[in-house]
């Protein structure tokens, strides 16, 4: 990170949430569960 430009943003992101035991599901298919929709996401920049 210490190379890149100082305007530079950083995005972390995922494709499909996971099961841990919601509901008794474990894992992330062929489940239909909200929590599956959910996709994790962060923006940021570096002070």
């Amino acid at each position: 990170m210490d190379r890149c430009p100082v305007n530079t943003h950083f995005m972390i992101m995922s494709d499909h949430g996971e099961l841990f035991g919601e509901e008794g599901y474990f894992g992330h298919g062929p489940i239909f569960h909200e929590k599956v929709f959910e996709v994790f996401y962060l923006e940021g920049r570096l002070p």
